[in-house]
């Protein structure tokens, strides 16, 4: 399909940023740096991957078998051949950084574009896709937006039940802060540089959640198409940590548990319309609506039918597409993404991939990007 294919996991917080030269957190930048062959499991045959390290080209021919695609690196002999382009998500960042590596600007969005790209990014739209779910029958609750600290202090002062800050465009915990568990002079004084850098923050109430899912669809010429379910794992700061790996059917099951089938299709459903309204023709490509399922004060279990919207690929879309292409049927598995750092004794140590007679994973681990020494993908099955 000729697609150039880039991981950039720090997309949000350039989008925060908002400037042509960012730089981000270490950690960030080590991520996607180490990431960079991860879109070999979203490409498609025949396409091209973003990456300044010439070695990933042979990893790429010794995944072949596995991924059943030819893929290259974008080099300067193939350029012309780009017909389209795929980032993990838009910014102004990402879009200065393949116009100097020579990507032509027809095949770029505009500085308009990118401005509303960033603008929908906020999480301002989940104040209104919740309301648009109300609209529709559904439950949901509303976060709230501040852009002044003395109504969020008198906020504060009068909801006595722990609340979640966010701010606006913010990934994986960062610039998330939980009430009741950080003294308030601090927890104000963090969302006052939140609302100064920003311009506002988002509070909305803290729920004992149960499980971390979210519905991904693909956005293409203002229509809204359901892709699938991600059920996936955080740490308490809400950091993410992994993927289940499974069927359709399988994910879906774990969420009805707690929750009625009819329910998760009205869900379905309403934000094929909502995405439809909300996005438009603004954006071409995959997005994610992160969900939750929590107990209630009265002990029932309830969906948050949108904490966020992330406008952009997820690694629940990555999931997806492990799923759909590499597992063997009806298996179920489990992609980790584990930071190393200083430590890699402490990584687990793994049972070597064992495949099918369709070379589909049936048991052990498959790294899902070379080694290297600052953080580990993995894809892990058993029979």
């Amino acid at each position: 399909m000729n697609t150039l294919w880039i991981f950039n996991p720090d997309n949000d917080i350039a989008l925060g940023n908002n400037l042509r030269n960012f730089t981000p957190p270490r950690n960030a930048m080590l991520l996607r740096q180490a990431g960079a062959m991860l879109p070999v499991w979203t490409a498609f045959d025949g396409d091209f991957i973003y990456s300044d390290n010439p070695a990933d080209s042979n990893w790429l021919q010794s995944v072949m078998s596995v991924s059943r695609k030819n893929i290259s690196l974008l080099s300067g002999d193939n350029i012309d051949k780009i017909e389209s382009i795929s980032p993990w998500g838009w910014s102004r960042a990402i879009a200065n950084t393949l116009q100097q590596k020579g990507v032509p600007p027809y095949l770029l969005p505009s500085d308009e574009q990118i401005d509303k790209i960033r603008i929908l990014s906020h999480r301002r739209s989940s104040i209104f896709i919740n309301q648009q779910l109300q609209q529709h029958g559904l439950n949901a609750s509303i976060p709230v937006e501040f852009s002044d600290i003395q109504q969020l202090k008198s906020y504060l002062d009068t909801h006595h039940s722990a609340v979640v800050l966010k701010s606006p465009w913010s990934s994986s915990g960062r610039g998330v802060l939980y009430s009741d568990n950080t003294e308030t002079s601090r927890l104000l004084s963090q969302a006052e540089g939140i609302i100064k850098n920003q311009g506002s923050i988002l509070v909305e109430p803290k729920h004992k959640k149960i499980i971390d899912f979210a519905m991904l669809y693909q956005l293409k010429n203002g229509i809204a198409k359901y892709v699938g379910l991600s059920v996936f794992n955080t740490l308490i700061g809400g950091n993410y940590t992994g993927n289940i790996v499974a069927s359709e059917q399988h994910l879906s099951n774990i969420i009805t548990q707690y929750i009625s089938p009819t329910y998760l299709t009205q869900l379905q459903n309403a934000l094929e319309v909502i995405l439809c309204d909300l996005v438009g023709n603004n954006y071409n490509g995959i997005c994610g609506i992160d969900m939750m399922v929590y107990v209630d004060e009265n002990g029932d279990y309830q969906i948050a039918p949108c904490i966020e919207l992330n406008l952009r690929h997820t690694m629940g879309y990555v999931a997806h597409c492990l799923a759909r292409d590499i597992i063997a049927p009806y298996s179920i598995a489990e992609m980790k993404v584990e930071y190393i750092g200083n430590n890699p004794a402490d990584m687990q140590q793994y049972l070597p991939p064992q495949f099918d007679n369709n070379n589909r994973l049936i048991n052990g681990t498959l790294s899902l990007i070379p080694t290297n020494p600052h953080f580990a993908i993995t894809l892990t099955t058993t029979p």
